[in-house]
């Protein structure tokens, strides 16, 4: 790979309506390697919330439930968690949440919609990685349509950059 050269890594996790945290791991081993002196500076993530492949529309804007209110929250973080955690936890990387309401007398995508994130992209350099195993989880609250199968997905634009091997194992330390 090229000397600053972009390439992606994509990811996904459906909370559902479940009101219960769910997360799954995604593979930086290919590219994160403290002793080999190798990390991931994520330069960028974009997100969507969507219905999965076995929602009443397949992968198009999630339903809520009739003059329902709720929430959706995401995060990314360098460790696994049992919950959602705060920006201020030294394992977040990004996350980001949606408050939205359906004002119909029917289930439809949510007519009112607040967002909130805090990504890379907002920070001057990127977010740097040197662990092997990143964390996407998210939950919603239980306002979404059971038919929509409410997910978030991920594409986070990655490039691969050297340190010393005493800098990358201090920056892997940090981040476990």
């Amino acid at each position: 790979m090229a000397k600053n050269e972009s390439f992606f890594i994509r990811g996904t996790v459906t909370p559902d309506d479940s009101q219960t945290f769910v997360q799954t791991q995604i593979d930086l081993s290919s590219y994160v390697s403290a002793l080999g002196k190798s990390i991931v500076k994520i330069r960028a993530i974009e997100g969507e919330w969507h219905q999965d492949d076995n929602g009443a529309i397949p992968n198009a804007a999630p339903f809520m439930d009739a003059n329902e209110a709720g929430f959706a929250a995401w995060q990314l973080t360098t460790q696994s968690n049992a919950g959602l955690v705060s920006l201020d936890d030294r394992t977040t990387i990004g996350k980001g949440q949606i408050w939205c309401h359906n004002t119909n007398d029917a289930s439809f995508p949510p007519a009112q919609v607040y967002s909130d994130s805090h990504l890379p992209q907002h920070y001057s350099d990127g977010f740097l990685v040197a662990v092997e195993d990143i964390y996407l989880g998210a939950m919603g609250s239980d306002k979404w349509a059971s038919t929509s199968n409410l997910t978030f997905s991920i594409v986070l634009e990655c490039e691969v950059m050297t340190l010393t091997q005493s800098a990358a194992m201090a920056l892997a330390l940090s981040q476990q």
